[in-house]
């Protein structure tokens, strides 16, 4: 199918980093995602995917970001199904984890990529 991402923003960015930590740490990233849609169908979703990555204590490193992703469904679809938020999950996924990356960059910190 032919969706186009209307719009992207992140919503919602807490951290916290202990840069005085001296060893690596073992990173896990967990995702959550709710999905909305207008209450009149108008043909727009939007997927809301919370993401946190954080070290199994949640003692030296947090990054817990929220994202929004509208995304325009084809005319032809007229409601909000399973399928689609299926189909629609992959595409907020790929926009939040170009959007981690590139924060993470951004903080001087070793590259997030959840991609791999």
């Amino acid at each position: 199918m032919n969706y186009e991402v209307v719009d992207f923003k992140t919503v919602n960015v807490n951290y916290r980093l202990d840069t005085g930590m001296g060893a690596e740490l073992g990173l896990t990233a967990e995702s959550r995602v709710s999905v909305k849609t207008p209450d009149e169908w108008c043909g727009y979703v939007y997927l809301y995917l919370n993401t946190k990555i954080h070290d199994p204590e949640e003692k030296y490193f947090v990054f817990d970001v929220t994202t929004e992703t509208i995304v325009k469904v084809p005319d032809e679809i007229t409601e909000m199904s399973d399928e689609l938020m299926e189909d629609c999950i992959p595409i907020a996924q790929e926009k939040t984890y170009t959007a981690i990356r590139k924060m993470s960059v951004a903080m001087g910190i070793n590259e997030l990529d959840l991609t791999k």
